[in-house]
Parts: C-alpha cells; structure tokens; sequence
C-alpha cells in the first residue's frame, strides 16, 4: 500500500508552481479507526492540518485525465502531523526531512469513507475542528489541482495498485496540538474523524 501526499495544493504556496508537489508515507504512518494519537517523546512541537483523500480502486499507470475518475471511488478525510522542532533542525543541516512527517501514527484517516457517486468531490468543505472550535475550513473548489489532475499527474511516475491512497492537499498546518486536545475531521457536515491526543 502506498499512500501519496500532495504538498503545494493551495493558492498561497503555489509561487508559479504548475505541477503538483507529491510525497509518499510509508504504511506506518497511518493511524486508523479513530484511535487516540499518543504523542511521540522526540518533540515538543507538532502542527496539523487536514485533508480530503481518495482511495484507489483499480491499478493503473500513466493515467489520461479523463479516465481518472474511474480509478477511485471512496472519498474521507486525513489528519497529517508534522513535528516543527524537527523540521526546522533538519532544514537547517540541509538534511532529509522525511522523518519529521513519517514517524509512526502521523497520518489518521478516517474509518469511514463517502462513496464518491454521493459528493461533488470538486466542492466539499474540508473542516478540522480542535477542541471543539474551527481550526482550518476551506473547500476543495479553491486547490489549484483538482482529483482528476492529480492522480493523472502522479501515475505517469508511480503506479497505482488498488487500495493506496491519496491526500490531495490542503492550506499549510498551522494549529499546534497539546495534549488532551481533541480533533475532529468534517467533509461537509459530515464527522469523519474523531481521537484525542495523549
């Protein structure tokens, strides 16, 4: 299983990006079924954000846009972590940043999916919601690369197998996470995600 992750996929990052910026995680990093995120001792400063993504249902490569809609059919919402104090540190030696977003359980995804015949999955309000309180809200109308374009964009490099899974982006992370907070993931009015951190 592979799970992809689109980092440029809003208006204020793109700086006259015309291809979408991916990453890959590794199996690992997923924290399923709304379990609680225990937060890791070798940081002090993790921010998060949230995101829709699809799962593929049909293995392919080299992708022709129009096709692309045929090769998912489950929509949820992610919740990725990034630990700052370790990104920055990383940056600074000019070193592989990965594991500042790879480490263990970085990565919930919601239990449960929305079938993608039932959303117009080019105008879904994507919601992170902390302790009861909007964190980050946008809707997917305002990414810059769309579905369609993204899976079209990441199979000319890497083939899909059923199953893997695709976060299309999302603004930056920018809400810090403590302790027995509790995060909450909405697509729509939908509640996808629900945990608490320890």
């Amino acid at each position: 299983m592979k799970i992809f992750v689109v980092e440029n996929n809003f208006s204020d990052t793109l700086q006259n990006i015309t291809e979408p910026v991916f990453s890959m995680r590794p199996e690992t990093s997923l924290l399923r079924n709304s379990q609680n995120f225990f937060y890791p001792e070798f940081t002090k400063n993790i921010v998060c954000g949230v995101s829709a993504f699809v799962r593929l249902s049909r293995t392919g490569r080299c992708i022709y846009r129009k096709f692309a809609n045929r090769y998912y059919d489950e929509i949820g919402a992610g919740i990725y972590f990034t630990a700052v104090d370790i990104l920055d540190k990383l940056q600074a030696e000019n070193k592989p940043s990965d594991i500042a977003r790879c480490f263990d359980f970085s990565l919930p995804v919601s239990p449960e999916t929305v079938s993608a015949n039932e959303i117009n999955y080019s105008d879904m309000d994507i919601q992170l919601v902390i302790n009861g309180k909007i964190s980050q809200k946008y809707n997917t109308s305002q990414l810059p690369f769309d579905i369609d374009g993204i899976i079209s964009y990441i199979s000319q490099y890497v083939s899909f197998k059923i199953g893997d899974i695709i976060l299309i982006g999302s603004p930056p992370a920018a809400a810090k996470i403590e302790i027995g907070y509790r995060l909450q993931a909405y697509i729509n009015s939908r509640k996808m995600l629900d945990f608490e951190i320890e």
